[in-house]
């Protein structure tokens, strides 16, 4: 087949709250939603509020409150001896909980809410081609926040 002069159908759309489901754990099915700007602990909780969904913090909340958890973010239960959102998510998606769910493909790129985590309002976030977790969101952009909805709606 001759390939030359083949043209590409694009669609002109925003980014912004783009959803892509990951896991459901405890009644909470999480998503990761495009968003745009700093990925702050105020923008990861302002795209998953104009998507319609509440949003996890990097503890669970099960425990109790701690510093890394605060009322607002939802609070869900599991069965594994470790709190961090993105090991209980990764655990649940890749059967993984080493690098604290940078190991994680699904995990790629996304942050969630985390109080006390740095100076400022950076959110908590992981990437998956560095392998690195421990991202402070202030100086990255254009991310995914962890959004959840409550399951079955």
């Amino acid at each position: 087949a001759n390939y030359n002069n083949m043209y590409a159908l694009c669609a002109d759309f925003p980014l912004q709250g783009q959803q892509e489901y990951l896991t459901t754990v405890d009644g909470w099915a999480f998503y990761k939603v495009r968003a745009t700007g700093a990925m702050t602990n105020t923008n990861v909780k302002a795209t998953c509020e104009e998507a319609g969904m509440g949003y996890p913090c990097y503890g669970s909340g099960s425990n109790g409150p701690s510093s890394y958890w605060v009322p607002g973010c939802i609070t869900y239960e599991h069965t594994y001896s470790y709190y961090n959102t993105h090991q209980v998510l990764s655990r649940k998606l890749c059967g993984l909980v080493s690098g604290s769910g940078s190991e994680c493909q699904p995990l790629d790129d996304t942050f969630v809410f985390c109080p006390n985590c740095w100076d400022g309002d950076s959110a908590w976030g992981v990437d998956f081609e560095s392998n690195s977790g421990d991202l402070q969101g202030a100086s990255y952009n254009d991310k995914y926040a962890l959004c959840v909805a409550e399951w079955p709606w």
